[in-house]
């Protein structure tokens, strides 16, 4: 992993959330997959509770609701499916922007079933977590530049999927830890 990536993942890790770090070392994807299922599994049931009325509203205009942060979750997955796959068949991946703002409000989470989207989210975590353990170790060093960034390697974009989607977990649970 290049010196860049490495500071990328450092800051973003020691930024997003006070859960204790499971990247001290670099990690194997099927680690990491254990981690994604676990969380899937701890989270499920615990979104699945909440009612609409939790789950719509909305702490600004500025800022989404807790529905459109698991949507928002949810094409994260959709994004990093692609990039996992064609890392694997490409010598190196370059790959658009993921546009967020404009996938939430495309995709219009605020006015879904709430149950459809939680289903959508670990449905397709789980099947995030059976494809990183079938990347093949020496597909991991591949070169992934995602427009405008500098590039990484495979093990970055696996080992941030999971930060990622810990940290907005991390700030659900606030979210609703500051409601009561």
């Amino acid at each position: 992993m290049g010196v860049f990536c490495e500071q990328i993942l450092l800051v973003a890790c020691l930024q997003r959330h006070p859960l204790p770090l499971i990247f001290e070392s670099p990690q194997m994807p099927q680690q990491i997959a254990d981690h994604l299922t676990q969380t899937v599994t701890e989270w499920r049931l615990r979104l699945q509770e909440l009612s609409q009325d939790q789950v719509r509203d909305k702490p600004s205009a500025a800022r989404w609701s807790i529905s459109e942060v698991v949507g928002h979750l949810v094409d994260s997955a959709c994004n990093n499916h692609q990039r996992f796959i064609r890392a694997q068949f490409l010598p190196a991946l370059t790959f658009p922007r993921y546009e967020q703002n404009e996938w939430v409000a495309a995709a219009a989470w605020q006015t879904m079933d709430w149950q459809t989207i939680v289903n959508l989210w670990a449905s397709y975590n789980l099947m995030m977590a059976h494809l990183m353990r079938q990347i093949p170790d020496e597909q991991l060093s591949t070169p992934c530049t995602i427009t405008p960034y500098e590039a990484c390697d495979l093990r970055f974009l696996v080992t941030d999927y999971l930060d990622h989607l810990r940290h907005h977990l991390q700030k659900i649970d606030e979210r609703l830890a500051n409601a009561r």
